[in-house]
């Protein structure tokens, strides 16, 4: 059964980190799926929950921005988040880098359009043979910057 006070709570971009920590033990996945995608989730939170069992909860917790890099590069070890991991700002460089190179087009078009993704990588990324990478790093505000000039 869902708590109707548990979902009000994640659903409002007032709510405290303090009672979305509260929340993140909630029995309902969803819940803790908003927790994780909830904007004022402090990093904390984010460490207890990359250990969800909801893969959606890891997901979240992968683009989230207040997540930790060694986070981000603990999740990176299971490539079912790099493309949640390949597209959050604060991504190593040489973890990008080693995205950037992935087999699956849709985590290097997540790298591509990454605005922490390094210059030399996304010139690299132009070249892919995939037609929606080249044109996902055309969307990257560094390539973007460039051409506007």
């Amino acid at each position: 059964m869902i708590n109707t006070e548990a979902l009000a709570l994640v659903q409002d971009e007032k709510t405290s980190a303090e009672i979305l920590d509260q929340l993140s033990t909630d029995e309902n996945p969803f819940v803790r799926v908003r927790v994780a995608a909830h904007m004022n989730t402090s990093s904390e939170t984010l460490i207890k929950l990359c250990k969800d069992e909801t893969p959606l909860v890891k997901q979240f917790v992968a683009e989230h921005l207040n997540t930790p890099v060694e986070i981000l590069v603990e999740l990176s070890q299971d490539s079912d988040f790099s493309y949640w991991i390949g597209g959050n700002p604060n991504t190593p460089v040489e973890l990008l880098n080693k995205l950037s190179k992935d087999e699956n087009e849709n985590t290097r078009t997540s790298v591509a359009v990454n605005p922490s993704t390094p210059a030399e990588t996304l010139e690299i990324l132009m070249l892919d043979e995939n037609e929606d990478v080249r044109a996902a790093v055309m969307k990257n505000p560094i390539i973007q910057a460039k051409t506007a000039k």
